[in-house]
């Protein structure tokens, strides 16, 4: 098994995966990759008499939120293209960037579709993140990964 595939399948029975493939195996030449990825909200209240979650660095609480990418990793090969639609459908509004591959800070509104495009010019793992929801404060880190594969 190739061994970004085998990472891959690693992560996917903790916070799922996303593999980009040609015909089913990896391929040695650049592609273009498209990924749907949408905005989540996960929140939780405590029922009458449940106890409180530990919050990291709220400590105990009896409701929270946090907002996700959805998939919240995505492999690509080094060179190739990519392209993120990304649909806000949850918050008013997030400002998404990737610093380490040089997409720079784009705002989508809710219910709106951007898509960002880059070359996969190195290889590595890279925040997709939200500036807007950075820390437990607002609801965040609000990121996803993307591994590119060095081949």
């Amino acid at each position: 098994m190739h061994t970004s595939a085998a990472i891959c399948l690693m992560m996917a029975g903790v916070i799922g995966c996303i593999v980009a493939v040609s015909g089913g195996t990896m391929t040695a030449s650049a592609a273009s990759r498209e990924f749907l990825i949408v905005t989540g909200e996960w929140s939780w209240k405590a029922k009458p008499g449940e106890a409180a979650v530990a919050d990291r660095d709220r400590g105990p609480v009896s409701e929270i939120e946090r907002y996700t990418f959805d998939p919240g990793v995505l492999v690509v090969n080094k060179g190739d293209t990519v392209a993120l639609r990304i649909h806000t459908l949850k918050g008013s509004q997030h400002v998404v960037e990737i610093p380490d591959l040089g997409v720079p800070p784009t705002p989508i509104a809710r219910g709106q579709e951007q898509v960002l495009t880059f070359v996969a010019d190195k290889a590595g793992v890279f925040e997709l993140r939200c500036t807007l929801h950075h820390n437990p404060q607002t609801e965040g880190p609000m990121v996803g990964y993307i591994y590119v594969n060095d081949r």
